[in-house]
């Protein structure tokens, strides 16, 4: 989503990646065996829509599992941040933009409105049941309050009355936060994993993902009100602290300033932000989000394209890859990144609006020294025996542009307890 202009100027040339990391890329299991999607497909909200309340069980084992229900998975009494298990805790993950960047429905700016298409992407997110989930551009609340959607086939009907959208996709047995700002931002964490500090198990907190100010005065990107010196109100970096057997998970959901136009790139912002990540005083008093000894986990679309340095800073400087640089695969880091990659090192693209230009990932996934692990993009036609996410949805071929244009990332990972 919002790729267009970095498409523009990475057709104007293609140069090769000055990032040859050489971090193994083991393919994660095939997460796309399905059972019962087919049930989701019913473009036009009939009958059949309402199996999609039976793909609980898949997770579960049960039909009256709720976002409110910690039953489903109980946590070890050490989970809480009390006494750590010495044992190595393996989890995975999934970061997903479910964006997309069609104009057709104003109401619905760049967001989900089929709500067959949201219940397919959800059975499919639910089943590959992921510790930790992090959705990027959701329905927010404050998109629906806005009108009065009459159409019980679009996401926003009778919304005020439903679960919201993050917790339709995420599914019940996960504590889930969204960012503080427009709520479009949202972190899931399994009950089973572990339990978000503050945040009561399998609760639905809207505000509960610390997110910390914008560094520059904000703007309304949609609107074509942004520029250099202004940062996009729904651009975010937000966080929570996950309490696990194997001791504190921070976890950072990245979704920093998005490119502007092939002239303003949005870069001040976009370091600024990812800088509140790691460095204290971004906005005065404010301490990074990552704190010095911590584990971490960093992810989501972080909308940088490393391959194309060269290009982007034709017109101009990108202090936000120097950010990168300077806090990530460097031989003094602390941060490693997990991006799935080809024989040569070279990243996948991440976003189909790329996948006919060449090798632009703009997803990444990050995680301090000391956690292991692997990562699979779920593209097509770029790494080998995966597929996008929503590739059985029957209707694809009427979503046009409102298809998700991003490519999903899931990893399996391995997060070692530290000594005190």
């Amino acid at each position: 989503m919002r790729t267009v202009w970095l498409l523009i100027l990475f057709m104007a040339a293609q140069l090769g990646c000055n990032d040859k990391s050489t971090n193994t890329n083991n393919n994660v299991n095939n997460l796309n065996n399905l059972n019962n999607l087919n049930n989701l497909n019913n473009q036009d909200g009939g009958p059949d829509a309402d199996a999609f309340n039976n793909i609980n069980n898949q997770i579960d084992g049960g039909s009256d599992a709720d976002v409110t229900d910690v039953t489903d998975g109980a946590i070890d009494a050490d989970a809480d941040g009390g006494t750590v298990d010495p044992t190595p805790l393996q989890f995975t993950a999934l970061t997903a933009n479910v964006g997309h960047g069609d104009a057709e429905f104003p109401q619905y700016p760049l967001r989900l409105w089929s709500q067959s298409y949201e219940d397919y992407m959800g059975a499919v997110i639910q089943a590959m049941a992921p510790d930790v989930v992090v959705l990027q551009e959701v329905l927010s609340g404050k998109t629906c309050e806005a009108f009065t959607e009459i159409d019980p086939n679009k996401t926003c009907y009778e919304w005020d009355t439903r679960l919201r959208p993050a917790v339709r996709l995420i599914g019940p047995g996960y504590s889930i936060v969204c960012d503080q700002r427009e709520q479009v931002e949202c972190i899931g964490v399994k009950v089973s994993f572990g339990t978000i500090d503050g945040v009561e198990p399998g609760a639905y907190v809207e505000l509960g993902a610390h997110t910390p100010e914008l560094p520059l005065p904000g703007c309304n990107w949609a609107a074509g009100q942004c520029n250099n010196d202004t940062c996009d109100d729904e651009s975010t970096v937000s966080d929570v602290l996950v309490h696990t057997t194997a001791g504190d998970l921070r976890v950072v959901h990245m979704h920093p300033m998005a490119q502007v136009s092939a002239f303003v790139a949005g870069d001040p912002c976009r370091a600024d932000q990812i800088r509140q990540v790691f460095q204290d005083g971004i906005i005065a008093g404010d301490v990074s989000m990552v704190r010095p000894g911590e584990q971490a986990v960093i992810l989501g679309d972080w909308n940088l394209g490393l391959e194309i340095y060269g290009l982007r800073t034709i017109l101009q400087p990108s202090e936000a890859d120097d950010v990168w640089n300077q806090f990530i695969n460097c031989p003094s880091c602390a941060f490693t990144d997990m991006d799935p990659r080809d024989e040569s090192g070279q990243r996948y693209t991440t976003n189909s609006s790329f996948a006919m230009a060449g090798i632009v990932a703009i997803d990444h996934v990050v995680s301090t020294n000391e956690i292991t692990g692997s990562c699979v993009v779920h593209d097509e036609g770029g790494m080998p025996s995966t597929e996008r996410l929503d590739v059985g949805y029957l209707y694809l071929d009427q979503l046009g542009d409102s298809r998700i244009d991003h490519f999903a990332i899931s990893c399996e990972m391995t997060i070692y307890p530290q000594n005190p």
